[in-house]
């Protein structure tokens, strides 16, 4: 299992389209999606993508 965090320092109206475009950037790469958490931490704004990765 890999993890891919993806931060937004402004009002984190973007991290979901963030994380969709790395989604997208490494589809070739990601076997499966098992779960995108989304959190904040006082002005910061963070996602947890957690994935199974291809075998090269």
């Amino acid at each position: 299992m890999k993890y891919m965090y993806i931060v937004d320092y402004k009002d984190g109206s973007a991290l979901k389209e963030k994380v969709n475009q790395w989604i997208d950037e490494n589809e070739e790469n990601i076997l499966e999606i098992i779960d995108i958490e989304y959190n904040q931490e006082g002005n910061l704004y963070f996602s947890i993508v957690t994935y199974l990765e291809r075998e090269k």
